[in-house]
């Protein structure tokens, strides 16, 4: 398997590829992840942001050799969603974020925690010294996941022009 691709007990964790449009596409046009990843007063994710996303990714690891993967179920395939790790800035500087973005149909399974906890695995194997999350105070549920995978509060920033959580965790280098 290329370092490109991770399982995990029930996903795979691939780069994405062109065949991820319609996944990306579904995904940013939910409004749930909308409400979370692009907030009113903002216009909503419309089906090219998709698109631009999928390039982006590619293009990310293309550059740096990792970046966010396509998530998909092991039992059946179904593309689930996006986790990985990106360069953003973080305030004022540059910072690898933790990010993760699961089909809200699927919440509450898990599948956000295991992908996130992969992602910091591989963190500690590209001997990042520390990645972030940001999170608004509004989403909850990835609250709960930054907590399930032990990263730690580490104040406030604003990223996207909004205030968001800001946590942190340093990968255990392998």
């Amino acid at each position: 398997m290329s370092e490109a691709a991770r399982t995990t007990e029930r996903l795979m964790l691939r780069r994405p590829g062109p065949g991820d449009g319609p996944g990306y596409r579904a995904l940013l046009t939910d409004p749930v992840i909308g409400e979370w990843l692009r907030p009113r007063p903002l216009r909503p994710f419309v089906a090219a942001d998709g698109d631009l996303w999928l390039d982006e990714d590619a293009r990310h690891w293309e550059r740096f050799g990792f970046g966010p993967w396509a998530v998909l179920e092991r039992e059946g395939g179904d593309y689930l969603g996006r986790v990985g790790l990106k360069w953003t800035d973080v305030g004022d500087e540059a910072g690898v974020e933790v990010l993760w973005a699961i089909d809200p149909r699927r919440h509450g399974e898990g599948f956000a925690a295991e992908a996130a906890a992969a992602a910091l695995d591989f963190a500690g194997e590209l001997e990042l010294d520390r990645v972030f999350a940001m999170i608004l105070p509004i989403n909850a549920a990835s609250l709960r996941v930054a907590a399930k995978i032990g990263m730690e509060r580490a104040g406030e920033v604003e990223h996207a022009s909004f205030d968001h959580f800001l946590f942190r965790a340093e990968p255990t280098r392998g």
